[in-house]
């Protein structure tokens, strides 16, 4: 299983092979919600509050 590393705390997080570009995937160690911004390797970023916020507001719409 490939694994990335959490920006927030440094810890392994385990990605599904099957996981593409864009989906979001949670910190075991820290609970922070992360985006996949790459995956050869597995590069993962923070997903910022704000932007949860706007796409929850695109599907009400």
């Amino acid at each position: 299983m490939p694994t990335g590393t959490c920006p927030e705390c440094d810890a392994d997080v385990h990605v599904d092979l099957d996981t593409d570009k864009g989906e979001t995937v949670s910190c075991e160690e820290c609970s922070a919600s992360l985006e996949v911004v790459g995956l050869d390797p597995v590069e993962l970023d923070i997903v910022d509050e704000e932007d949860l916020d706007d796409d929850e507001e695109d599907e009400e719409m």
